[in-house]
This record gives C-alpha cells, structure tokens and sequence, in this order.
C-alpha cells in the first residue's frame, strides 16, 4: 500500500508528512492547532490562596490549552499539571463523564501524595483500578483539587479541564507507525491531540535530557496555549 492511499481522512494536514517520509527531514513541533469548534467552560488556573501556595506562579495551573478542552489518542491519558511551592497535605484527582445534557457521572477518584517543591507533575488513571476505558466521542471533565486543609470539602486550590477521547483516523494512524516517536509530537499538535502531545514530548525529555531541542520544543507547545509562566518549571515523571 503506498502512504498517500492512506491519507484522505485528513489529507490536508498529513500531506507535509508525505514529504518529510521521502526526504527524511526531521520536522520540530509545531505549534498546538486546537480542532474548530472545540472549547469548554472552566478554570485551568487557580486563584492564589495565601499560606497555601508560594513562589511566582503561586497557582496550581493545568497544562491545557487555552480551549481548556483537549483530545488524546489513548482510552486512558496522561494528566499534567503544575504544582506550586505549596503546604499542601494532599491533592485529589477527580475524572466525571459528563453526557450531552450536561449531567456528571463520577468515573474515577483518588488521593495523591505532594510535593513541597514546585514542578510539573502527571498523573495516569492505573491498570489495577480495572475501569473501563474512556468512551469515544464523550467529554470528561477531570479536575485537581489541592489540600492544605484537609477539613475543606472543596479544596484550598482547583483546577479544571476536559478531554474528549477520539481514535485517529486510518490515514493519521498510519502516519504515525512510520515516523519516529519525536515527528510523533508534530503530528499530535497538528491534529488536536493535546494530551498526547504534551505526554510524549514530556517524555522524550526525561528519556534524552542531553538533547538540547527538546526543551526548545517545550517552550514551543506550552507558549502556544499562553502557558509560557510555567515553560521552565521541572518536570516531574512518574
């Protein structure tokens, strides 16, 4: 099967990738283009919370894009968010189904332990909660609440954001088995799929930390979506 039999579904931005096969130039990432139509209501940044939070920023900030809506390849996506200098005892992590009508179905909870330091940290939902995978097509709302005292039902810092589980096409999933993992990143930000993209260049940096593109690219993506205040926050991997 030759690649452009492969490309229709979304031929207009898979094209350049045609010739980036052929000629083996590598393509750095792009920045983040959100998919039309695509937004959601909510608040990615906390408000400042004093004896809570420190340092500059001082809020807990989700790594969303500016739509606070993002989509991901994978039934179970990596969560990333920044976490202030902070008195935290815990953070809860919480992911709702939300239907068409608006209404929630809780679909996962948990407690994570904290770091006093700050950094950018990720979170998966494990194998061993035996969930069933995301639906595709469905919004789910996951949200970070952070615990400084834990008699606040609410939490003293929130953050919210969405994300929809869709399957790439044939022709994108085709694309992506041919490049490698750091063109992957480019093709992620093309399409919409924030959660993948951010999750794979985060990755790429712990796994090479002596390449000194990647934090380039970084600082690319997260500027992009106006998150540039938390471009040179460490990474934290699981």
């Amino acid at each position: 099967m030759k690649l452009f039999d492969v490309l229709c579904p979304s031929m207009v931005k898979l094209l350049p990738w045609a010739l980036v096969l052929a000629s083996g130039t590598v393509a750095l990432a792009e920045p983040y283009v959100p998919p039309a139509g695509l937004g959601a209501p909510g608040r990615r940044e906390s408000a400042g919370t004093r004896g809570c939070a420190f340092g500059n920023p001082a809020n807990l900030i989700a790594l969303m894009p500016t739509e606070n809506i993002g989509l991901t390849a994978e039934p179970y996506p990596q969560f990333y968010w920044y976490m202030p200098l902070n008195q935290a005892e815990f953070v809860e992590l919480t992911l709702a189904q939300v239907d068409a009508n608006g209404v929630e179905s809780p679909f996962y909870t948990t407690r994570l332990d904290v770091s006093s330091d700050a950094g950018i940290v990720s979170f998966e939902v494990p194998e061993s909660a035996d969930l069933p995978v995301l639906e595709a097509g469905d919004r789910y709302r996951w949200q970070v609440a952070a615990f400084c005292n834990p008699a606040n039902e609410v939490g003293d810092l929130q953050i919210e954001g969405w994300v929809e589980y869709q399957p790439p096409s044939q022709g994108l999933s085709s694309v992506l088995a041919l490049v490698s993992e750091s063109d992957q990143v480019s093709l992620y930000t093309q399409n919409g799929y924030w959660f993948d993209a951010v999750d794979q260049l985060a990755t790429l940096q712990t796994m090479n930390p002596s390449d000194r593109r990647l934090p380039d690219r970084w600082a690319e993506l997260l500027s992009s979506v106006e998150l540039d205040e938390i471009v040179n926050q460490p990474l934290t991997m699981p």
